[in-house]
């Protein structure tokens, strides 16, 4: 994501009177009836250490961020490693240190969990599933005061993922998929933005007529017929929301 484009889309959000809240400050805003009705949630998984030139680019527009983290690379230091990532540039695989995680949060950042290891959760047996979301959450909390939300490897849960989540104490998980087939507490969709999400394309994918689109039962069809990604584990297909 380079910076130029992160500023377009704040910008635009900016222009349309968008309110930039953190993932657990929009759910509680929902639950009390109280959301505004343009409301944005910028998000970032991974916890990779060049999040803090985001976090620079959304100051500017009085935005905050939520950051979801790996804890064990958090207090190693060592270069985020999970299937998908392995021809990555060592250099842009750092990973954020817990100063500068507890710096962000008191910018107003929240910091969030992205688990243990970075599993594939939907074929994680129950025992591998609770440690994963438990553990990984009460370490992030021992350092920073608190975990509430929780985003998913791989953008992918379902009904025991989400059930798995709830039981570990967070008020809030995210899926990441093409289509939006669930939208509740534990399996709340978001819409992917990279560095090519400019101009025109940028406008059209954030409109409410693309969010409508990918609701639909169109959208759910082409999803159950798209082969397997190659940044996910090959032994299951694209499976959250359900």
């Amino acid at each position: 994501m380079p910076e130029a484009a992160l500023r377009e889309h704040a910008a635009l959000l900016r222009r349309r009177g968008y309110v930039g809240l953190t993932a657990s400050q929009a759910e509680r805003l929902g639950a009390e009836g109280s959301l505004p009705e343009r409301s944005a949630v910028f998000t970032f998984d991974d916890g990779y250490a060049s999040t803090e030139r985001a976090a620079d680019v959304l100051a500017g527009f009085g935005y905050p961020g939520t950051v979801f983290v790996v804890p064990p690379f958090v207090e190693s230091g060592s270069r985020l490693s999970w299937f998908g990532v392995e021809h990555e540039e060592p250099q842009h695989m750092r990973p954020l240190g817990w100063d500068q995680l507890a710096a962000l949060s008191a910018a107003g950042w929240e910091v969030g969990s992205h688990t243990l290891t970075h599993p594939l959760l939907t074929v994680a047996d129950d025992a591998a599933l609770s440690r994963e979301l438990a553990d990984s959450r009460s370490q992030v909390a021992d350092h920073l005061g608190d975990c509430r939300a929780v985003a998913y490897p791989y953008g992918q849960a379902d009904s025991r993922v989400a059930a798995a989540a709830r039981e570990a104490g967070y008020d809030v998980g995210y899926t990441l998929t093409g289509a939006h087939t669930a939208d509740s507490p534990m399996l709340r969709p978001r819409i992917g933005l990279t560095g090519r999400d400019r101009g025109m394309r940028l406008r059209v994918k954030v409109s409410p007529a693309s969010l409508a689109a990918r609701r639909s039962p169109a959208a759910q069809l082409a999803r159950r017929a798209r082969r397997p990604r190659s940044w996910i584990p090959p032994s299951v297909s694209e499976s959250g929301g359900k």
